[in-house]
C-alpha cells in the first residue's frame, strides 16, 4: 500500500514538475493556417515547404471536413484527411511529407476547394 501512494505522489510531483517548466507536449507548429468560416476556406491557397504543418481551424457553426481531392475518395492523398468532421471551435493539423500541388475540397461540401502547394 506504501508503495502504490508512492508512486503516485511521484507521478504527481513529475506532472507538475512538466507543467512548470513547459515541458508538456505540444501539436508542430504550423506554417500555415486556414479558416473555415462563412463556406469558404481562407486563405483558398497557400504554400509551404516540405515537412511543415498546416492547421485547418473550424470557425464556423458548421461541420467541416477538408481532404485531399478526389471526392469522395480522398485518394489522390489519402493521408490528408482526418477521416471525420471537424466541429464548430475545432481544429486539425496535417504535415505534408510529399511535394507538390495538393487540391483539397470540403468533403462535406465537395464545392468549396482550396489549394496547398508543397515545395
Amino acid at each position: 500500500m506504501r508503495m502504490v501512494k508512492a508512486i503516485i505522489l511521484i507521478s504527481a510531483l513529475f506532472a507538475l514538475l512538466l507543467t512548470v517548466t513547459g515541458c508538456t507536449p505540444k501539436q508542430p507548429e504550423a506554417a500555415s493556417v486556414i479558416t473555415f468560416e462563412n463556406g469558404t476556406y481562407t486563405p483558398k491557397n497557400t504554400s509551404i515547404k516540405l515537412g511543415q504543418t498546416v492547421t485547418f481551424v473550424n470557425k464556423s457553426n458548421t461541420d467541416m471536413w477538408p481532404a485531399s481531392n478526389i471526392h469522395p475518395t480522398h485518394g489522390i492523398y489519402p493521408e490528408f484527411d482526418p477521416k471525420k468532421a471537424v466541429g464548430p471551435g475545432k481544429s486539425w493539423s496535417f504535415t505534408f511529407t510529399k511535394a507538390g500541388i495538393w487540391k483539397f475540397h470540403d468533403h462535406l461540401n465537395p464545392e468549396i476547394t482550396g489549394t496547398i502547394t508543397v515545395h
